[in-house]
């Protein structure tokens, strides 16, 4: 029984490392003026959000103080900013 709750702590942990690369190579190709478009930070301010997402994921794990406001924020960016900023782009992102 052991084993399932390590094999689960992995999976979340891979998980949560992808949602957050996701989210920093979706930045990285959107098109600097469609955020201040939508009302959001600007391209870079989310590149370094993201990255910093990255690196505490990293660095520290999911189930951590820093751990889990980093994984929020990723899915903040993917839910909110991300289909924003792509209706503005309408598919082209550089």
């Amino acid at each position: 029984m052991l084993w399932l709750s390590s094999m689960f702590a992995l999976v979340f942990t891979l998980g949560s490392l992808l949602l957050a690369v996701w989210a920093l190579i979706d930045s990285a190709t959107r098109k600097p003026a469609a955020f201040p478009a939508v009302d959001r930070q600007t391209k870079q301010a989310w590149l370094i959000i993201n990255g910093l997402c990255v690196v505490v994921l990293l660095w520290f794990g999911v189930v951590s103080f820093l751990g889990l406001p980093a994984v929020a924020v990723a899915i903040y960016y993917l839910v909110d900013v991300r289909p924003k900023v792509a209706s503005i782009t309408r598919g082209s992102r550089w």
